[in-house]
């Protein structure tokens, strides 16, 4: 049975439309663009060097979508702390104080450290998350609008204004109700809203909800 250490390494750069990735001990490298047909190359790419683990930093979200179409295939992902890989490639004098982590460098972190703390994987935190930031971006829509009461608008925009308020009041409503049912239906959430404080009548949903998502490992 192959253990950790004899696993071939790929470390994966995460950018909003792009992913660096290095195999160093093959010594290849490769980018890929975030769309579906750039993941499926990626995973063809891995398959053809017997990849057996992908280590990618956590950023900012843009790691989660390849970090799934890894998973799918069986790959082990580790989603690592960013602070830790800079804090190695300093040590190991490669990085200077502002240089930018490759993925060369993510990969010889993973190859030094094979079992470094990673995300856990949790759809259902992945989801709530998601449901109160889509809300939030509904809420800021709402304030806009809102703002153009304060200016004179052709009666026709004024009556337009008016309709999409109402329906963003609806859809938020919406949201709100599907994040509280996500939290009853989730026992780790639904204890740990049970121990919150009641909040004041004037607190946001969002930030109930906020407050009893669980915090998660990095």
């Amino acid at each position: 049975m192959m253990t950790q250490n004899d696993l071939v390494v790929v470390g994966i750069d995460v950018a909003k439309d792009k992913v660096d990735a290095c195999i160093r001990t093959v010594t290849e490298r490769r980018t890929f663009p975030t769309t579906a047909s750039g993941r499926r190359s990626l995973i063809a790419w891995l398959r053809k060097h017997q990849v057996g683990k992908a280590v990618m930093e956590a950023s900012g979200g843009y790691e989660r979508v390849w970090a799934k179409a890894l998973r799918q295939t069986a790959l082990e992902v580790r989603i690592v702390d960013p602070k830790r890989v800079r804090s190695f490639a300093e040590s190991a004098g490669r990085l200077a104080k502002n240089d930018k982590i490759d993925a060369e460098m993510i990969a010889w972190f993973a190859e030094t450290f094979s079992e470094a703390p990673s995300q856990v994987e949790d759809p259902a935190h992945e989801e709530i998350k998601a449901l109160v930031k889509g809300r939030k971006s509904l809420i800021d829509l709402r304030a806009r609008l809102e703002m153009q009461k304060e200016h004179e608008v052709p009666a026709l925009v004024g009556k337009a204004h008016a309709r999409l308020l109402k329906k963003l009041a609806s859809e938020i409503a919406a949201i709100e109700t599907a994040i509280g049912a996500k939290i009853k239906a989730t026992p780790a959430f639904a204890v740990r809203a049970e121990r919150q404080r009641r909040p004041s009548p004037s607190a946001p949903r969002s930030s109930r909800a906020c407050r009893a998502l669980p915090k998660r490992p990095h």
